[in-house]
């Protein structure tokens, strides 16, 4: 076995510096934070309740409750939230419970302690392998 001199242990940390800073370098600006942005940010995990094109998340959180629209309000359109499919907002927004079940293609709504919604494929949100997020911006 060959025994490391003094000037190929320097030789090897200078390459290893040189390919770590390479590395920072590329990674700071290379690297894509999948998060959208907002105030509130809150992904929407599966598994989701299954309707035809709808799903259901369970949202029962406090900031997300007090912007909630009121179902039994027709038209009521007070909820900020925005829902997205990985980096793309999902809608129309504040549809009801049919139209996002019925017509789907990305259409949501915001009630205290769900969100419905559909993906903009009508695909199953639990399969399509995509990242759902609660957004208040």
């Amino acid at each position: 076995m060959s025994r490391l001199t003094r000037r190929t242990i320097w030789v090897l940390a200078a390459a290893g510096f040189a390919a770590y800073f390479a590395a920072a370098g590329w990674l700071r600006y290379g690297f894509v934070d999948p998060r959208p942005k907002g105030t509130l940010v809150m992904r929407l995990k599966p598994p989701f309740e299954r309707h035809r094109n709808a799903a259901v998340s369970r949202a029962n959180i406090l900031p997300l409750a007090l912007h909630a629209d009121d179902e039994h309000i027709k038209y009521d359109a007070r909820s900020p939230l925005i829902v997205y499919e990985g980096t793309v907002p999902l809608g129309p927004a504040h549809n009801s419970f049919d139209d996002i079940d019925e017509i789907g293609m990305g259409r949501f709504t915001h009630w205290p302690g769900l969100i419905a919604f559909s993906a903009s494929d009508n695909s199953d949100p639990n399969t399509n392998g995509r990242r759902y997020w609660a957004v208040l911006p």
